[in-house]
């Protein structure tokens, strides 16, 4: 017998957001296919945020058909999209649907608790 979900990947990348375009343009699409985004805001000297990444891609993975994953370097984006989604912590991990933001995990506690949390988030919008 052919089982396909013992072949889908156990991670996936998540796609790097780098400019404020790129950003309206994923809205954009994401709006036209009805499907929320979740972005994980991080920074490349956050260690809770280097240590949460693989987790993020693993959830990416699953939930690959229902919602696009992105990550944002805070410090390689002009800081003008950073305040736009009003993150002022690291790691911040939201969802947009329609072009907004719904919901938001500011993840500075431990990884777990953190992916945890952005489960029951998603769960509310796929």
């Amino acid at each position: 017998a052919f089982w396909p979900e013992l072949y889908r990947p156990d991670s996936s990348d998540m796609e790097p957001i780098r400019d404020t375009e790129e950003f309206d343009r994923i809205l954009e699409k994401s709006k036209e296919i009805s499907q929320p985004i979740l972005v994980d805001w991080m920074a490349a000297w956050c260690r809770k945020c280097i240590y949460l990444k693989p987790k993020l891609e693993k959830l990416a993975a699953e939930y690959n058909t229902r919602m696009k994953f992105y990550c944002v370097d805070v410090n390689n984006v002009p800081q003008a999209l950073v305040k736009r989604a009003n993150v002022t912590k690291m790691p911040t991990i939201q969802i947009w649907e329609g072009g907004e933001l719904k919901e938001e995990v500011i993840g500075g506690h431990k990884a777990w608790l953190v992916i945890e949390e952005v489960r029951q988030m998603i769960s509310n919008f796929v």
